[in-house]
């Protein structure tokens, strides 16, 4: 008797720290398994639910069918079909017919107003708050010049006590500024990105990577936040445009070509290029620079400028054709370098000359070689030799034309003859 009282205490313990334990519903779901599969079938159909409560006397094997154990099947049911009624509700509100549309006109026009009202409150938010983004843009420009101005007089970089100073404020208030400046400059380069790339669409194929595009269209972004006016009366993102397009402009117009050309007879150009698509189009002939001066009102001299600056830029490592390996530079000549050809001809030549000034006297000899700068001298002028032999220059223009005039004869002019179309 003692025995069964303690095996019947012990196991209400047990079933007790089951049920602390959260393992009790566990454990009869174990156990429910090894159940015949017919018991299990209909089982299944029922909800999770005890129907009564578990004593402590009874034992375990007697509790297992008091409990019904959820398949979740039947919920997945109820879902799908909830689905599917409500997919053929919206369908069927999509083709109602006109007579039916027409008795709730109020409602439907309340309903195709409310996404375009939401729209436009969004895009007016926006907008507002890029403005706001953009006075913190401005706060930040005005203290780097400060900090930039602190430099230039002081030469040493400056710390963030005397960057306050000069500011004006107190040390935690320039960090609080700081910060803001910098979360609204990025947000503003953010919410700007789009219209960014939009631009940039437009630059592509010049021979500018997108990245650098995209990085001068955040330039210009900031640049516009620094002279962005609310009180005018338009948007931020209408604002910006300009200068977004003007940094993208000049990025192109600086490294797009082989030759750097200013950024002005690059906007030239680009007015030359339509005005004369727009005249062959509308004219039917090529146009010629008067009609094209009329057209954008540049002069003339400008219109050559850039026509000329419209050449194409190569790159003399290119190759010839498609089907040949032979580049530019191995067939274009060196202009630098002379030719041995020349090189003889120059000697014949100076030694020809120096024959003809063998001739003269010493004094008119002389003279010539300072005057015309031979033996690779500088040329000198008439007051400079007269200064070097002691006398003025009247007789050194006296002793000049004696020399020439001695050169001019005939059998002179025809040692020098082979020379005269030489270059």
């Amino acid at each position: 008797m003692f025995v069964d009282s303690d095996v019947v205490r012990l196991e209400r313990d047990i079933m007790k720290q089951l049920e602390r334990l959260g393992a009790l519903r566990l454990f009869h779901s174990c156990l429910s398994r090894t159940l015949k599969s017919s018991t299990l079938s209909e089982l299944s159909i029922a909800p999770s639910k005890i129907l009564e409560k578990p004593s402590v006397n009874d034992s375990v094997d007697s509790q297992v069918d008091k409990f019904i154990i959820q398949s979740g099947k039947k919920e997945l049911r109820k879902l799908r079909r909830k689905t599917i009624s409500e997919n053929q509700r919206g369908s069927y509100m999509l083709e109602l017919p006109p007579e039916i549309i027409s008795t709730d006109t109020q409602q439907l026009k309340f309903l195709s107003k409310r996404r375009p009202l939401r729209s436009r409150n969004k895009r007016q938010k926006i907008a507002k708050n890029e403005a706001e983004m953009s006075g913190g843009v401005k706060l930040i420009a005005d203290l780097e010049k400060i900090r930039m101005k602190l430099e230039q007089e002081s030469g040493e970089v400056a710390n963030l006590g005397s960057w306050a100073e000069a500011a004006g404020v107190e040390k935690k208030k320039l960090q609080q500024h700081l910060y803001y400046g910098w979360r609204c400059r990025d947000e503003l380069l953010r919410s700007t990105r789009s219209l960014v790339l939009f631009i940039a669409r437009n630059y592509w194929g010049f021979g500018v990577a997108i990245e650098d595009l995209i990085q001068a269209g955040n330039l210009g972004v900031l640049q516009g936040a620094e002279r962005f006016d609310q009180s005018r009366g338009y948007k931020f993102s209408t604002y910006v445009q300009y200068w977004i397009r003007k940094s993208m402009s000049t990025l192109v117009a600086r490294h797009a070509r082989g030759i750097r050309i200013p950024s002005t007879l690059s906007k030239a150009i680009n007015q030359v290029q339509k005005a004369r698509k727009t005249l062959t189009t509308s004219h039917g002939k090529y146009p010629d620079d008067g009609e094209i001066a009329k057209f954008t009102g540049l002069t003339i001299a400008k219109i050559t400028s850039a026509s000329k600056c419209l050449r194409v830029v190569g790159s003399i490592d290119q190759k010839i054709g498609e089907f040949t390996n032979v580049k530019f530079m191995e067939i274009t000549p060196d202009s630098s370098v002379t030719s041995p050809e020349e090189c003889v001809t120059r000697q014949l030549m100076k030694n020809d000359i120096y024959t003809l000034l063998n001739r003269l006297e010493p004094r008119e000899k002389r003279v010539l070689i300072l005057r015309f700068g031979l033996d690779n001298r500088q040329c000198k002028s008439l007051e400079e030799i007269g200064r070097l032999l002691s006398v003025s220059k009247e007789w050194i223009r006296k002793i000049e034309r004696s020399a020439l005039t001695k050169l001019r004869k005939e059998d002179s002019l025809e040692i020098l003859s082979h020379y005269v179309y030489m270059q």
